[in-house]
């Protein structure tokens, strides 16, 4: 009879397959709760922490798996495969997570205005949590976030303060962001919003006269000596989003303010949990910015 060596089977491998499955599946659920709003972040957060150590514990048993697979050919090669290749689907995502949580400054609150950054209208709510958070808005932070993101700056258009808002709200609509509270922002649009076109549409003439229709003289408008009214300089926009993959919750201010014939915005971007917002309020600011560019192309200043 030909002779078949017996093989052993790699316990280390098999468990590799085994946690690698519970640690994705735990990570998988707890972001999917988390982006359905069932789950807080703080919670998410160690959830996924969790989830990355037993990522590294799979990894070191997958990497024993192939060790004994080399060495004395133990059966597990594909068991240990399936345990690294789950443990990397967790370890990437989170060493990228990790790497820019070491290169950039621990601040969750941008503003273009670091000299006097705009003030919330209605304070977000804020939940205390084991995540530490530190007040965004004293002079350090405004210092690391200057140094950390010098092209965050405002913007400011050669335009009327009405026609600057209303590309503003188009690209804020454009983004789903929801409108949480506003100063200044009535007197703004009142007048911009077109009109209902059954409301304007002139009456259909049958040929008949109508007494009710006759002209009525009136006094002429005294316009020399009538007060012209002050369109308002200023405005507060305050909104709220998340992050569209992972939910992250996060709060909005644009301030308009008109100075003779230009209109300078600024923004004011804040997330709510923890001491890091791993450059995603930085990336809003820039990307909003640049739409509000093109919609608003040919009048953009310094």
């Amino acid at each position: 009879m030909p002779f078949r060596p017996h093989r052993p089977s790699s316990i280390a491998a098999s468990w590799s397959r085994t946690l690698g499955r519970f640690a994705v599946l735990l990570a998988f659920m707890a972001l999917l709760l988390h982006r359905g709003g069932i789950l807080v972040l703080p919670n998410t957060v160690a959830a996924v922490i969790l989830a990355s150590f037993l990522a590294v514990i799979v990894l070191g048993l997958s990497i024993i798996g192939f060790f004994m697979l080399w060495q004395i050919g133990a059966k597990g090669g594909h068991a240990a495969f399936s345990g690294m290749v789950m443990a990397l689907m967790i370890l990437g995502p989170v060493g990228f997570a990790a790497s820019r949580y070491v290169q950039l400054p621990r601040i969750h609150d941008i503003s273009t205005d670091i000299a006097q950054a705009p003030q919330w209208i209605e304070e977000p709510a804020i939940t205390p949590s084991w995540l530490p958070r530190a007040n965004g808005d004293d002079p350090a932070a405004r210092a690391a976030q200057s140094a950390a993101y010098p092209q965050v700056t405002g913007r400011r258009y050669d335009g009327a303060i009405d026609r600057v808002f209303l590309a503003v709200r188009a690209v804020a609509q454009e983004n789903k962001w929801t409108q949480v509270a506003n100063v200044g922002v009535d007197l703004l649009v009142d007048g911009l919003e077109p009109a209902d076109e059954a409301a304007e549409a002139p009456p259909t003439s049958t040929g008949e006269a109508d007494p009710a229709r006759a002209p009525v003289p009136l006094p002429r408008p005294d316009i020399e000596n009538e007060p012209v009214e002050q369109r308002p300089a200023f405005a507060l926009i305050q909104y709220e989003t998340r992050t569209l993959v992972l939910g992250i919750p996060q709060d909005i201010l644009i301030r308009l303010v008109e100075e003779e014939e230009t209109t300078f915005v600024d923004m004011r971007v804040a997330t709510r949990d923890g001491d890091h917002d791993l450059g995603l309020n930085a990336e809003l600011i820039r990307s909003f910015l640049l739409d509000l560019d093109v919609r608003l192309l040919g009048i953009a200043g310094g």
